[in-house]
């Protein structure tokens, strides 16, 4: 268990990468067909929703201090084993759908913004591999890897950011909520799906390392994480206006103001390559959290690397080959956002509670 420690800082660095890696890519032309350039108020209404739950799991975190439960044992006792299991396969599902998605977006930006073509599978197989040897490794590699890198992503991001934040007008985010309250509301529960990014901290959840304060480091990270996604959606849709929707890749173009094209073409590609780190790092920790999913749903301590769960998650991530990403999108937004919400926003309300009550069963046990 010792290579899946990971510290309160780290914890915190890595989360803000994972909140900036996933949400500058399609999720802006989305909003905006959504809700228009009120874009900006749905992704700061996720984040209201977001926050409070990560509050509720920072108050588990700081519970299970001194038992070091893992979300399998506290389940378990709190709720039986059999709800386990159906909150763990909801997880799974969660999981690969997105890897699915961050990997599909990826792929198009290499295509249309670096104009490397490939097919899926060559191009799956080499993250997919970097992933497992990071799983093999353990958790605290991946958290490594992220506080190393921390301070250049957001270099490259702010670097992409400032140019087009001075070129925007305010005027075109006006007037503000257009759309409705109500239809800007929604849109923040039917787009959840790309939201609560914490819930990667539920496989960690033994391994957290808390010498001083939790909520702290956590919640700053959470703010600058939330700010940042706000200010590109507001940019992003104060830029382009109604031709938002159309424009799938909003990091990609709105590098296209932070540098001029030229003859020689584009030369942000470096900054958006430094960035595009930070969505390889979520596919990781994705990737991770998939396969602990496995473990803990065959109820077995993988001590060395398991190659069928791997195997199992590697024929997940085959699925964009039958399905386009359209398409899954549509039938999650459909019939996804009931069951995700256990996990995403019900789940984590109710952690105090059960890492409590499993808690109070351990230590029964004991006496």
């Amino acid at each position: 268990m010792d290579k899946n420690r990971v510290q309160v800082g780290q914890l915190a660095l890595l989360y803000l990468l994972l909140v900036m890696g996933g949400k500058f890519l399609t999720l802006p032309s989305l909003l905006a067909g959504d809700v228009g350039h009120d874009s900006w108020l749905s992704v700061a209404f996720s984040f209201v929703w977001d926050g409070v739950c990560l509050c509720f799991l920072l108050w588990a975190i700081k519970i299970n201090v001194d038992s070091r439960m893992d979300i399998s044992a506290i389940l378990d006792k709190s709720v039986s084993k059999p709800v386990t299991k159906v909150f763990l396969a909801i997880f799974f599902v969660i999981f690969v759908l997105r890897t699915n998605i961050l990997l599909s977006s990826c792929y198009k930006m290499f295509s249309v913004t670096f104009d490397v073509s490939t097919n899926w599978i060559v191009f799956v197989l080499p993250v997919a591999a970097l992933a497992f040897f990071a799983v093999a490794k353990g958790f605290n590699a991946i958290a490594r890897m992220g506080q190393l890198l921390f301070g250049l992503i957001l270099l490259a991001v702010a670097a992409l950011f400032v140019s087009p934040f001075l070129e925007m007008k305010f005027g075109t985010l006006l007037p503000i909520a257009e759309a409705g309250w109500g239809k800007i509301l929604l849109t923040s529960y039917t787009r959840s799906f790309w939201f609560s990014d914490y819930i990667f901290i539920y496989f960690v959840l033994d391994g957290i390392k808390v010498k001083k304060s939790v909520f702290a480091p956590m919640l700053i990270s959470f703010a600058v994480g939330a700010f940042l996604c706000i200010l590109l959606n507001a940019v992003f849709v104060a830029l382009f206006g109604y031709l938002a929707p159309d424009f799938d890749m909003a990091m990609s173009k709105i590098g296209v103001f932070s540098a001029a094209n030229t003859a020689n073409g584009r030369w942000d590609w470096l900054t958006l390559s430094v960035w595009l780190v930070s969505v390889f790092i979520k596919v990781m920790v994705f990737i991770f959290c998939a396969y602990k999913c496995i473990e803990k749903l065959v109820g077995a301590n993988f001590v060395k690397f398991n190659w069928i769960a791997a195997g199992i998650v590697l024929s997940a991530l085959s699925l964009p080959l039958f399905v386009s990403t359209e398409q899954l999108l549509d039938t999650v937004i459909k019939w996804g956002v009931i069951p995700f919400s256990l996990v995403q926003y019900l789940l984590p309300l109710l952690m105090p509670l059960l890492t409590t009550v499993a808690k109070r069963k351990t230590e029964a046990v004991y006496e």
